[in-house]
């Protein structure tokens, strides 16, 4: 008998069970199936377009190609700012180590470049902000790099620095070194100030921009029209193929109105001019300023301020050593452009000034004899003439030719009387109290033109507020309150020299293409006339002939010699507690043959007299822009 294990019965309902759990199994795995779909067809159908964009943006590259700057030329064709290529090292962020995520490589990358590149991991964390507002594009850092040091180390160590990019680009560079360079200005990366300015609003960081002089004044047109290029890379960053390729265009060219042999010569005048002072026991003048004008048109023949600096030192970025070099006290202001924004009083050479509103005013008729003899006193006040004996009877030619003060003492007096102000009046159609409009940023809002209403919102007391005869006297003279910059008097002797006309000075003369091809013609601009009488200015250009071809006038022996006639007026301006300022002001040709050509102003800050230390320097000038060969007495005799 064979025994059997006994089966175990499974009751009838089991199946049920099973299946259920079965199909719980199909829902979910439906169910994830479902939502994987959605998912692609999502990413696919729905988003597939911006997703396609991010990976093109992740294999793309985009180079900025700067657009080399126009060239700057002197009237004559000279180049006076051109360009090179060199190299510069930019940070593309997209590229670089992210600093949230990978922190102490980013940290690493920062401190490699910075000791390659000799500057602070502080400086490049500040250009690393900037850079990521434009992740894509490569912002340079650091410009004009060595080739055979910075840009060899960097292809070497390619894998150190991710993210780092040698790009070519075009700097600026001066033929002539460091001249004209307050006219010229320079060149320098675009500043946050910048950014919110209208002129720039189409710009962005990283983009190079005129920061001074003409540079500024003319950007639109010197800077061109960066190009780019579109380049597919592979996962390395290497270029596989170009996608787009935009060429850049060029800057259009500057043409000005200065010669560049003039300038050279104006600024090296100067240096002379310090030199005489020093000779003359001055030994504090250690700046000054020339300007030359064409005084038909207003047109800049020359103008320079010592001390200047080398603009060069912009290029690739200036380091911060050698800025706090020019601000520093001894350097004495390289930066200051002294020709249209120093203020200074006048002296003597505001005095033909002074002597046309006086006789338009009709106070004195051109033959009014007032005795000198050195001294003047009114309203318990004595003013001294600067010869101890005075010069006698004198008509008001002859006190132009010989700077007599006491004869402009009386002037001032009579002014005072008149109702109104016509001496302020007649001044100011000169243009003196406002700015000329040179084409050059900056222009000082500074100078002034005291009167009563100046007076009395100045003046602290009822004392300090009035309108005193002293303080018209004082004017008369060129002292006083009075501020004005060299550049104003080369406009105001122009109005007097050319018969009435007062030119909107300036240095742009035409805009051109790289095939020479004009594109603006820069006009001359009339800003006013002075409405004087033929009569008065010819009398007033009589007294200024004088000053240099009469034995009494005040620069004769500055002149003697001189090949052509020559008009002007010394000064010697007192700016307490500096010592005196020399100043000169002279045209040519002044013989009533021909309409003058040029008007030269020359100041020496602290200089002594205009007579022995100004007047050299204009004669210097006039030199040049005739041809003649230098000539003159080494030492000139002090009169003013």
């Amino acid at each position: 008998m064979i025994l059997e294990p006994g089966k175990e019965r499974r009751p009838s309902g089991d199946d049920s069970f099973l299946g259920i759990r079965v199909g719980v199994l199909l829902l979910i795995a439906f169910f994830l199936f479902g939502v994987l779909g959605f998912r692609l067809w999502y990413l696919q159908i729905l988003s597939g377009d911006r997703y396609v964009e991010s990976a093109t943006v992740n294999r793309v590259r985009t180079v900025v190609v700067e657009a080399p700057r126009g060239v700057i030329y002197d009237c004559n064709g000279e180049v006076l700012v051109d360009n090179r290529a060199g190299l510069s090292v930019g940070m593309l962020p997209m590229d670089m180590y992210d600093p949230k995520d990978e922190p102490e490589e980013f940290q690493a990358e920062i401190a490699r470049l910075a000791q390659l590149l000799g500057t602070s991991e502080a400086d490049l964390l500040k250009d690393y902000e900037r850079a990521k507002r434009d992740p894509y594009i490569t912002y340079a850092v650091e410009e004009d790099v060595p080739e055979e040091t910075v840009v060899a180390y960097l292809k070497e160590h390619a894998q150190d620095f991710p993210g780092i990019e040698v790009e070519k680009t075009y700097l600026r560079q001066y033929p002539y070194k460091a001249l004209a360079t307050h006219l010229l200005g320079f060149v320098g990366e675009i500043s946050e100030a910048d950014l919110d300015q209208e002129e720039f609003t189409d710009l962005t960081a990283g983009v190079h921009v005129g920061k001074d002089g003409v540079e500024r004044t003319y950007d639109s047109y010197l800077r061109g029209t960066d190009g780019w290029k579109t380049v597919e890379v592979d996962a390395r960053g290497r270029p596989v193929e170009f996608v787009e390729d935009v060429a850049a265009e060029s800057g259009y060219n500057l043409i000005l109105t200065i010669d560049a042999e003039l300038q050279q010569a104006a600024e090296k005048a100067i240096v002379e001019g310090i030199q005489r002072a020093h000779v003359d026991g001055y030994t504090n003048a250690a700046g000054g300023a020339v300007v030359a004008l064409d005084p038909r048109t207003g047109e800049v023949l020359a103008m320079a301020s010592y001390p200047d600096y080398d603009p060069s030192l912009w290029v690739g970025g200036i380091e911060a050593d050698k800025y706090a070099e020019l601000l520093e006290p001894e350097a004495n202001s390289p930066l200051f452009n002294r020709a249209v924004n120093g203020l200074y009083p006048a002296g003597s050479t505001f005095k033909p000034f002074v002597a046309t509103a006086a006789l338009d005013a009709g106070v004195v008729t051109w033959d009014t004899i007032i005795n000198c003899n050195g001294r003047y006193s009114v309203a318990g006040q004595t003013w001294k003439d600067w010869t101890e004996y005075g010069h006698g009877d004198v008509n008001l030619v002859a006190a132009i030719a010989q700077s007599c003060d006491v004869y402009f003492y009386n002037l001032g007096y009579l002014l005072w009387e008149q109702a109104g102000q016509p001496l302020q009046e007649g001044l100011r159609r000169f243009g003196f109290g406002d700015r000329t409009g040179i084409d050059l940023p900056g222009e000082t809002t500074g100078s002034r033109v005291p009167d009563k209403i100046w007076k009395r919102e100045t003046g602290q007391t009822d004392e300090e507020q009035a309108w005193k005869p002293g303080d018209e006297i004082n004017l008369a003279i060129g002292q006083g309150d009075l501020l004005v910059t060299p550049l104003q008097l080369a406009v105001g002797l122009s109005a007097i020299v050319n018969g009435g006309d007062v030119w909107v000075p300036h240095l742009a003369l035409q805009i051109t293409d790289s095939s020479g091809r004009i594109i603006h013609q820069f006009t001359d601009e009339k800003d006013g006339e002075l409405g004087v009488a033929a009569d008065i200015l010819n009398k007033v250009r009589r007294g200024l002939r004088l000053v240099t071809s009469d034995p009494s006038g005040t620069a004769y022996d500055a002149f003697r010699g001189f090949p052509r006639a020559v008009g002007g007026k010394t000064g010697t301006a007192q700016k307490a507690p500096d010592d005196d300022y020399a100043l000169f002001m002279g045209y040519a040709p002044a013989d009533g043959n021909g309409d003058p050509e040029i008007v030269v102003v020359a100041l020496i800050e602290e200089g002594g007299h205009g007579s022995s230390v100004a007047a050299p320097v204009v004669r210097r000038v006039m030199e040049a822009y005739f041809g003649y060969e230098p000539g003159g007495s080494e030492i000139v005799p002090v009169t003013e």
